[in-house]
Parts: structure tokens; C-alpha cells; sequence
């Protein structure tokens, strides 16, 4: 099969276009033929060396595509299903997986990085993973679980939002800060969106932002304070890390929830640890999605209540590329690759 494979990780020019072995099917696995693939930042931190994986290497988290075989004793999916991947591997034994919280398994994984992911014409992936799909093509269903999946579990599972909720999201250019857009406002919380650049915010607000703050202009936490009445926001979605944790404790309400659920500036911040005692704070870590998250979304996203923004589709051979722009912030919403 063609994949994008790494050899050795470091900058997007290590990622190679080439052929690599099909792979091969084991118990209670199934074979799917990758329809289209999102390309996410856990894509860079594995090929850059942030997180460790094993060589040659082949990304891709999320996955939507077609059964075309599965191993003896599968049922749940047959050749010419059309599904989507749920991401998150684990051991299936300890007491989270087996209390429907398999994104807290101490042998957490991701596909795309504890195993050989999308960016290949074939992935092989536990059958019990694999979510069908319907009233969706292949293309939306791959920008869903790592956005929208995420942001529902921050937003929904963690912090309970609801309707008349002030909800502030970082960077909404993205395509996480983009899902939490969708998901805060399906639930009737006015969204305080950040971005670098005004084009950016034009954006955000285009697409459900009730207010727009240019994070690289704007004093946040002031901002936010004028725009709720002086009181901040009662949810803060913070996907950023280090360079905005502290910001962020600061613009939450009394009684808020700061959803921490990336690091991609670091991962140290010096917090005011007397700010969160005295305003009653609550810090939401959110770590990737359950299945029902997921499931969740797929209903509300055939329903057309939920809908990525799918900035640009590049061919397999082009995955160079998408990285390039990802890292560069260029994008607003979703990149995918077709292979």
C-alpha cells in the first residue's frame, strides 16, 4: 500500500510518500480502506519527537473509511461498512475502560502514535472501534473525532454547559477552538472567541462567535470582564497551555471552570493558586473522548447540528504540506488528507 511514513522524526520534510507493508489483521480486528484523514497537532508532536514512537512510523488519528475485511469472530462491522475510527487505544481491562471512561486507561494510547494510523491507504483498527456512520460522507466524519469529540468532552462531560453560559474559547482559528464554538453555542452559551489575527475573528464571528478578542492586541482577562459585566467568563476552553493558562484563570467568573485540555506551548505554569481558592474555581482536565462523546457528535453532526469547517483537502503525497500550514496557524478549521 502507499503510506506516509517518518524514518526519523524531526521537521515535515521527514515524512516520506511510499510504499509499506498492508497491514495485518489479528483477533478482533478489522481492515478499513482510508476514505479521508484529519490531520491534527498530536500529528507534528509525534513526528517532531515529543512524543516517542516506534520507527518507520505512520500518523493519523483520524480515520473515516470502508470495511474491506475482518478477522474471524467480528460482527459489529462486515466488508463494505462504512465507519469511523474511535482513536483511543487502551487495555479494555482496568476499571476505567471497563466504567465507560476508556480516555482515563493507564495504558492509554492514541492511534496515529501509539499505533500506525491514517495517513495510508489501509489502517487496521479494533473492530469494536469502529463507529458506522450514517447520513454523513467520509470527508466530515474524519474531521470530527478529535475536534468535536474533544470539545464535547470538555465542554459537555466536564464542564456541564449550558444555555446563557459565557464561554470563552482560545484560539478559534483552530480546528478544536473552532468545534468548541459549535458545541457551546448548540447549548445556548453566549462564545467569547480569541484569535491572532482579525481575518481570523471575522471568521469565528461568521461562524457563531457572539464576540471577538484579538489575543495578540488585547489584554484577554479585561476584555472578557467587560464583555460578561465585570464579572468573567463561567467557562474558559483553554487547548493553548502555558502561554494562556494563567490568562485564563484570570478571566474566569467566580464559581468558573477553566477546561484545560492541551499543551501545546508547554506544559509548566505558574498558577495563582489564591485566585482559584478564593473564586471557587474549578480546573476541568479533559483528555480525548469516550465513545459515547463520539457517538454523540455523529448523531448531531447527521442531523446538521454540528458541521466542521474543512479549511483544505491535500492528496496523501501532499501530508508535507499540512503540517507546514499547521504549524504556521495559517488554517481556519480542518485539514484533511485524501489518500
Amino acid at each position: 500500500m502507499k503510506a506516509v511514513r517518518f524514518h526519523r522524526q524531526g521537521g515535515p520534510e521527514v515524512l516520506v510518500y511510499e510504499d509499506a507493508p498492508n497491514p495485518q489483521l489479528g483477533d478482533g480486528e478489522a481492515l478499513v480502506w482510508v476514505k479521508a484523514c484529519g490531520v491534527n497537532r498530536v500529528d507534528i508532536w509525534a513526528r517532531n519527537g515529543r512524543y516517542k514512537t516506534q520507527l518507520p512510523h505512520i500518523l493519523g488519528t483520524d480515520v473515516a473509511g470502508e470495511v474491506i475485511q475482518v478477522s474471524q469472530g467480528v460482527t459489529n462491522v462486515t466488508p463494505g461498512s462504512q465507519v469511523v475510527a474511535y482513536p483511543v487505544l487502551r487495555d479494555r481491562t482496568c476499571r476505567y475502560c471497563k466504567t465507560g471512561r476508556p480516555n482515563r486507561c493507564e495504558k492509554i494510547g492514541l492511534l496515529g502514535v501509539a499505533a500506525d494510523g491514517g495517513y495510508a491507504q489501509y489502517v487496521k483498527l479494533h473492530a469494536e472501534d469502529l463507529l458506522p456512520i450514517r447520513g454523513l460522507d467520509f470527508k466530515t466524519a474524519a474531521a470530527l473525532p478529535v475536534n468535536f469529540g474533544t470539545a464535547w468532552n470538555g465542554l459537555v462531560t466536564r464542564a456541564r454547559v449550558k444555555a446563557g453560559d459565557s464561554v470563552l474559547v482560545w484560539a478559534a482559528g483552530s480546528g478544536l477552538g473552532f468545534a468548541a464554538i459549535q458545541v457551546a453555542k448548540l447549548f445556548g452559551a453566549k462564545v467569547i472567541a480569541t484569535a491572532g489575527s482579525d481575518a481570523k475573528l471575522e471568521l469565528a464571528m461568521s461562524h457563531g462567535a457572539d464576540y471577538a478578542i484579538n489575543h495578540s492586541k488585547e489584554d484577554v482577562p479585561e476584555k472578557v470582564r467587560a464583555l460578561t459585566g465585570g464579572y468573567g467568563a463561567d467557562i474558559v476552553f483553554d487547548h493553548v497551555g502555558a502561554e494562556t493558562w494563567q490568562r485564563s484563570i484570570m478571566a474566569l467568573a467566580k464559581g468558573g471552570v477553566l477546561v484545560s485540555l492541551g499543551v501545546t506551548t508547554g506544559e509548566e505554569s505558574g498558577v495563582n493558586i489564591g485566585r482559584v481558592y478564593r473564586s471557587e474555581l474549578t480546573i476541568a482536565g479533559t483528555y480525548a473522548f469516550t465513545t459515547d462523546d463520539l457517538t454523540k457528535v455523529l448523531k448531531l453532526a447527521s442531523q446538521r447540528k454540528l458541521a466542521p469547517h474543512i479549511y483544505k483537502e491535500l492528496p496523501l503525497n501532499s501530508a508535507g504540506e499540512a503540517h507546514r500550514i499547521l504549524e504556521a496557524r495559517e488554517q481556519f478549521g480542518k485539514i484533511l488528507l485524501i489518500p
